[in-house]
This record gives C-alpha cells, structure tokens and sequence, in this order.
C-alpha cells in the first residue's frame, strides 16, 4: 500500500501541486456525488467559498476514483492535493484522533462551547493539515441492510457483516461477524450472498441501491454521523487573514447544515426506501445497548491507535457532557 501511495502521490502531484490559479484548489472526498453529503456539504462549502470571495476561491472536487478512500488523509497533508471531505474512519490507519466523533453528543452549539473542535485542530494540524469543519449530526444515523429480517431473537447471529472498524463492536453484540470490504464491493457481495449485510449511514443508502439485493432494513438507528472538511496547513498558512476567514465561516455553516438537515433527509430516505419495496426489520432487546456499547467500541479504537490523543479528547467531551 506505501508503495501504491507513493505512486499516487507522485502522480497527483505532479498534476496539481501548482493549481491553476492562485486561488484555484483540489479537494478530494471520500465519497462519489451518489452519497448525498458530498453536493450537499462538499459541493455546498466549495459554492459557499466561491460566492463569499465573489469568486477568487474556488475548489474542484475529485471523487474516491482519484485516489482511494482509505488513502486520501497523506496526499494532502503532503500537499498533492489541498483539501479533504471526509469521516475519521477513513484515515483510522494513520490517527484515531476523530473517528470517536460519532460518539460525541449534544447540541451544535455546546459542541461549539466544548473547545472540542480547538483541540482536534491541535492534533490535526500536527499532521499537516487544518481543521475547517466538524460537521456531526443532531441524532442517531447508522443503520443495518440485510438480505433478510432479523433473528427472531432481534439480533444478527451467525450473520457476516460488511462494516468498517467503527462498526465491529456493534455487529459483534448482534452476534454477527465483521468483513471489511471497500463500499464499490458492497452490492456484488450483497448480490451473491459473500455477505448476509452492511451496515452504513442512513442517508447514502438509496445512491448506493443496495436496496436492489438487500431488502430489508434495521431499525432504530445508532450513533451521530460526522463530516470533516480538511485543508493541507501550508496552503492554509498561505492564505490572507480574511480568506481564512472565509473558508471558518464556511466551515460553520457546513456544520449547521448537517446538523439540521440530517434528521429529514434521513426519515426521507427510509420512506422512499420503502417504496422501491424495503421492509423495516426491528432489532430486539440488545437495541437497548446500542448506542452505548457503539459509543465506547470507538473510544477504544481511538485510544488503540491513538492513546495519548484519545484519552485529552475523551476526557474533554466527557467534562462538558458531550459522551459516557
């Protein structure tokens, strides 16, 4: 995978290091425009910039065929590329710093209040890059697709279950068993019965048609759902006093949208889920755990891969009532 990076970089670098203009940037997202958050938040941060700068910012957006997912966090904190629409799972490989975030509650503006977006900055910039926006939803957002209901016991025994490390614990307490498979591999699998289901946010599920192979769909949900917007801190030291300002403003009405909008788009969507014939399927007595158990499975990822970080981030949200 180093070498396969190293490639990458190269390449991408050798492309759009220099944008091509001086205020013309690339920002990579991890997701393709199939996913609403990407026209909804990526598209919608890059439009913001541009309108607020009466057009001298402008971002181009490259989707995961242009560099992986699970690759994106070095090219742009190396500076290939110089922004990244993404969720902490994404770069679990490098730093757990931000992947607990969907376990970190309360409202946008006691988030705000916490001094929690300050101190992920901290660590984040420690990498190479800045932190712009940390966009996390109201209420829960994860749900289950499977090709059929649940147990009569409610839960997901003997089930292989596609998720990535975020989800292990939960799926583990369902009595399932985790496969990570990149999302493009989801559906074949789905399709042919390599897997029996795959967890993922509530609002992606239509893009993805998943539904086609998996007619059924767990309820209740679980967990907050986050978004990061992320700029290469060179091009972000870079920048005027006021464009910076630009793009922070921009960064926060990214996140009121989330938090707002994220709750209707999901009720939205498991409504048109149903009609192209989906079935809700209700998970049993273990529902009760569900977010607890969700929660602390993430602070122990976090504070696996990033112990030090981990536990000042943990300790911050739990002060200011924001987690267990």
């Amino acid at each position: 995978m180093i070498a396969r990076w190293c490639t990458g970089v190269a390449l991408a670098a050798a492309v759009f290091t220099a944008p091509a203009t001086a205020a013309e940037y690339r920002m990579l997202t991890s997701w393709d425009k199939s996913n609403p958050a990407v026209p909804l938040l990526a598209q919608g941060f890059a439009d913001g910039v541009k309108k607020a700068s009466n057009g001298r910012i402008t971002f181009i957006l490259n989707g995961p065929e242009t560099v992986p997912p699970f690759e994106q966090l070095q090219p742009v904190a190396a500076g290939a590329f110089h922004a990244l629409f993404t969720h902490g799972v994404y770069h679990y490989g490098a730093t757990g710093i931000s992947i607990a975030l969907d376990a970190v509650g309360g409202t946008l503006q006691q988030r705000r209040d916490s001094g929690l977006f300050d101190l992920l900055d901290k660590f984040y910039q420690r990498m190479g890059v800045k932190l712009l926006a940390m966009a996390i939803t109201e209420k829960d957002g994860y749900t289950f697709q499977l090709k059929a209901p649940v147990s009569a016991d409610g839960d997901l025994k003997g089930r292989k279950m596609r998720g990535t490390p975020s989800y292990h614990a939960l799926i583990r307490l369902l009595g399932g068993a985790p496969v990570v498979l990149p999302i493009p591999e989801v559906y074949s699998a789905l399709e042919k019965g390599v897997i029996d289901g795959a967890a993922s946010p509530v609002v992606s599920l239509l893009g993805s048609k998943w539904y086609e192979v998996a007619k059924y769909v767990s309820q209740p949900s679980f967990g907050y759902t986050h978004q990061l917007m992320l700029m290469n801190l060179n091009t972000w030291k870079g920048l005027s006093p006021a464009d910076q300002k630009v793009l922070l403003d921009e960064g926060r009405k990214m996140e009121e949208v989330w938090y707002q909008k994220y709750n209707a788009m999901a009720d939205q969507e498991i409504k048109d889920l149903q009609a192209r014939g989906v079935t809700l399927t209700k998970l049993g007595p273990s529902q009760e755990k569900l977010n607890q158990v969700w929660a602390e499975g993430l602070w122990e990822l976090a504070q696996k891969k990033s112990p030090a970080e981990a536990k000042e981030l943990r300790a911050l949200a739990k002060a200011k009532g924001l987690t267990n």
